[in-house]
């Protein structure tokens, strides 16, 4: 007769998707309930780590189901975790659905990787025995706003919109830069509740922002040379630039829309300057502003928009998308 594993507690929980910020809080929040604070981690979990052979501390199936029989000391269960367990569950797919007919009662193996089909017997399987599956997925769209507020509220703080949005377009959907970028505002902003997009502006990526911003003066003052020049030297210091630029250039032309409609409720250029970030720079605003009109610069922004899109789904690269944009914008107005 099959050993029977308690019903409040899992024989396994798979961890899989692109997200691995998500895929560490869960795997995280997972251990702490299977092994709490008074329990000694030493005597109960083992990790592996799924890119390492077996001859190397890496995970053989022996040593895994070897590990998950036998009695926990000192602690009500024994956990094993793979990380990386890609490789490792395609050797043992079988292996594995077989030992999920008859789980070690005390053991719970945890998985970690980047894809975990339902359609397998294997996930198939998880379920009949009453594993759990955690699916972690790169978020779009307003999940992406909505994880920033969930973590400022999470720390006890709040964040304006237009800071929340600044800090997206600076850093991108990555939830672990998020949340690394929300650590270090809510330290800056210390006792006060409310962080700003002055302080997104004053402590987030700020020398990577001031690249992008000195690319599109120039573009927009018709100097392409000299645009195209620096946008390569950006390149070639930060190869990584290039998946987070695109944010600033399209936060650049909403801040230019913006003084536009500021512009057109009689406001002065001298009024608008320092609050679209071009302090003591009101002449070269205006003539910013003559030479590019919003309709133009909504044009260009929907450009933007377009090859976010098309260099998520592989079919165009950012970095000519962003030349292309930088030619437009130095072209004379028509």
């Amino acid at each position: 007769m099959p050993n029977q594993h308690p019903a409040d507690i899992p024989p396994i929980a798979v961890f899989f998707g692109d997200e691995e910020y998500r895929k560490s809080v869960l795997l995280r929040e997972v251990l702490d309930e299977f092994l709490p604070p008074e329990v000694e981690r030493s005597t109960a979990l083992t990790t592996y780590d799924g890119t390492r052979p077996p001859d190397q501390d890496g995970p053989s199936l022996a040593a895994v189901l070897d590990d998950l029989a036998t009695l926990p000391f000192l602690s009500d269960r024994r956990v094993v975790v793979v990380r990386d367990a890609d490789r490792f569950i395609s050797a043992h797919r079988e292996a594995l659905e077989r030992y999920l007919e008859a789980p070690a009662a005390t053991g719970v193996l945890l998985l970690e990787c980047r894809s975990f089909p339902g359609t397998t017997r294997l996930s198939k399987a998880v379920v009949a025995a009453g594993g759990r599956l955690y699916k972690c997925e790169k978020l779009r769209g307003r999940e992406v706003s909505d994880f920033v507020l969930s973590e400022m509220r999470a720390r006890g703080k709040r964040i304006e919109s237009p800071a929340v949005e600044r800090l997206v377009d600076l850093v991108g959907p990555d939830q672990g830069s998020l949340a690394m970028e929300v650590d270090k505002l809510c330290l800056y902003v210390a006792d006060r509740a409310t962080v700003t997009e002055t302080d997104v502006a004053a402590l987030v990526g700020q020398s990577r922002e001031e690249k992008v911003f000195a690319v599109m003066d120039l573009a927009a003052d018709g100097d392409l040379p000299a645009a195209i020049k620096l946008w390569q030297q950006v390149l070639a210091m930060d190869p990584s630039a290039v998946f987070r630029a695109l944010g600033g250039v399209m936060y650049v032309l909403r801040r230019w829309l913006k003084a536009h409609k500021m512009r057109a409720a009689g406001m002065s250029a001298a009024e608008i300057a320092p609050k679209v970030f071009m302090f003591g720079r009101a002449p070269q605003l205006e003539a910013l502003l003559h030479r590019l009109p919003a309709q133009r610069l909504r044009v260009m922004l929907a450009s933007a928009v377009d090859l976010d899109l098309q260099a998520k789904t592989g079919n165009r690269s950012i970095e000519s998308g962003i030349e292309a944009l930088l030619v437009e914008l130095a072209a004379p107005t028509a």
